[in-house]
């Protein structure tokens, strides 16, 4: 064993305090390009919505405070969204003693199809699944009721659904990750798959139109990304 793999538990929480005061700084720093460039931010997440021209559906500020927290959820989701690259390296760059029989080629060729399955499942909440779950429950507003919706939660509602689109697009990796430090195998993915396909269809049904097709075309993505996962873990099993 190497010196690094011998690091007792207090020099890996000291290399864990170290981590979390990095990616700590990071986030700040982009929080303050966030809050600067707020008002461009905001412009972007709006854009999807006005290409629909719905009708009865305008943004209002309820509070006092909203157009200050308005900047500040925008500054720390695009900090969080921005700085993902480095979390996600820190991340490897931490869990990487304790997985076996992986060289740094392989972890650097990991780090970027992680970084490219996020953007890609970024664009894809972004392009398809907020205009779509926005259009939807505008429809559902009474027509003799003026649908204002609060701008923060709007802006809240918007980061949260683009974000958890780009983490549902890492579950090839954490397939792998998981495989590599023995919590699943290929064997229970496969027999978890009835289940899981059951799982996005409702969850396709939740966040989209009452139809078919705009289920599907939720589901179906994240099928993939589970047969994809299914695969991961078998390349990368560990054998006994």
């Amino acid at each position: 064993m190497t010196d690094k793999q011998k690091m007792t538990f207090i020099e890996h929480l000291e290399q864990l305090r170290w981590v979390l005061i990095r990616l700590i700084s990071i986030v700040l720093i982009f929080m303050c390009f966030g809050f600067f460039y707020s008002d461009f931010i905001q412009s972007l997440l709006l854009s999807p919505i006005n290409s629909l021209e719905l009708e009865n559906f305008k943004l209002q500020d309820i509070k006092i405070t909203s157009p200050f927290m308005v900047k500040v959820v925008i500054s720390l989701f695009s900090a969080l969204f921005f700085s993902f690259p480095y979390f996600v390296f820190e991340i490897y760059r931490f869990i990487y003693p304790a997985i076996p029989k992986i060289s740094k080629i392989y972890l650097s060729f990991i780090f970027i199809v992680s970084i490219s399955l996020f953007v890609i499942g970024c664009f894809f909440g972004y392009n398809y699944l907020l205009p779509t779950s926005t259009s939807f429950f505008v429809s559902l507003a009474d027509k003799e009721v003026q649908f204002y919706p609060e701008r923060l939660s709007y802006v809240f509602y918007s980061f949260w659904l683009i974000l958890v689109c780009g983490l549902i697009y890492q579950l090839p990796i954490l397939s792998l990750i998981f495989t590599k430090l023995k919590i699943i195998n290929y064997e229970f993915l496969r027999q978890m798959r009835p289940v899981s396909f059951v799982v996005f269809l409702v969850f396709g049904a939740i966040i989209s139109p009452p139809d078919p097709l705009s289920q599907l075309l939720i589901a179906l993505p994240l099928y993939i990304l589970y047969e994809l996962g299914i695969f991961v873990s078998y390349i990368f099993r560990v054998k006994s």
